[in-house]
């Protein structure tokens, strides 16, 4: 046992309270499942957001600057120290492909995680975030002979090497689940009021299909409008509960792939999702339907949908 192979790794969140920490602990169980004779070590050990099953909203570190863009440097620190001892290192999050500075600065051999990032961007910054990202390219080029995306926007965006880059391991753990045929509600959401799925929109659009007396479930922050049963910031287990009893989901227009969609398609519940995705979408079915987040045009989508069933 003193001879067994150790590999160090750090992570800025492996919680199960949020996607990037449930990207990060499937990545860890991927490494251990091809690494069986291997110890693994992690070097943010002392972190007490680490296991978090449900986020504090009140001190949710986890949407802090210093946890977004410090933290990840303090783990660029500390897998050096390690990596001068002659030791095998993993950086497994935060890893958006616009940061460059953790593709330079990574210490060579260092096995990384899923790389994530968005494609839907607006505003002054979008041009520098593109430059940003080719610059990341260019080092994962001839840093790295195999990588993985969360998703599939870029391989796309920039027409990658299916073989090297390879795409959507957001998915790798997802399968369908049994349809639970006893339904509570017509509609879940996830919402977040500094989401970007905007509170004006969601509202009248609760408000209108309320009004059919249609019954939506909210997670996450409150809204409080009759005909919505609010559950709040609540585990991933007990949010797959209430999923799988709904009909309906829409979905948060920044993700295509997001563990709520997810949770809701394994269940076989159709979701409204961002047109914007469309050609991003592998799911070639009935299941997912494009709206394009203006509120007319989406109503007309989701009562001629719900008419259907």
């Amino acid at each position: 046992m003193k001879n067994k192979k150790i590999i160090y790794y750090w992570a800025c969140d492996i919680s199960n309270s949020s996607g990037e920490g449930i990207l990060g602990n499937s990545f860890l169980n991927k490494l251990k499942t091809e690494n069986r004779n291997v110890s693994f070590k992690n070097l943010n050990f002392r972190d007490n957001y680490q296991k978090v099953e449900k986020v504090n909203i009140k001190n949710n570190i986890f949407n802090s600057n210093f946890h977004k863009y410090i933290y990840p440097i303090i783990g660029l620190l500390k897998l050096w120290i390690v990596f001068f001892k002659g030791k095998k290192i993993c950086y497994i999050n935060y890893l958006p492909l616009w940061n460059f500075i953790i593709f330079l600065f990574l210490p060579p051999k260092t096995i990384i995680g899923p790389i994530t990032g968005s494609i839907v961007r607006e505003g002054n910054f979008v041009k520098i975030l593109n430059f940003f990202e080719r610059i990341s390219l260019f080092l994962i080029k001839y840093k790295y002979k195999k990588v993985y995306f969360s998703h599939n926007f870029y391989n796309l965006k920039y027409n990658l090497d299916k073989k090297k880059y390879v795409a959507n391991f957001i998915l790798s753990d997802f399968k369908f689940e049994k349809k639970n045929k006893q339904k509570k509600f017509n509609f879940v959401i996830y919402f977040r009021k500094d989401g970007k799925l905007k509170k004006e929109y969601i509202l009248e659009i609760i408000k209108e299909l309320t009004s059919l007396n249609y019954k939506f479930a909210v997670i996450g922050d409150k809204i409080n409008i009759k005909g919505v049963k609010n559950f709040g910031f609540i585990t991933r287990k007990r949010a797959i509960q209430i999923i799988s009893k709904s009909e309906f989901a829409i979905a948060n227009p920044e993700n295509l792939y997001s563990y709520f969609v997810q949770d809701c398609l394994k269940f076989r519940i159709k979701v409204f999702y961002n047109i914007f995705f469309k050609k991003y979408n592998i799911f070639k079915n009935k299941q997912m339907i494009p709206i394009k987040y203006k509120l007319i045009e989406d109503l007309k989508i989701i009562k001629r949908t719900i008419r259907k069933i």
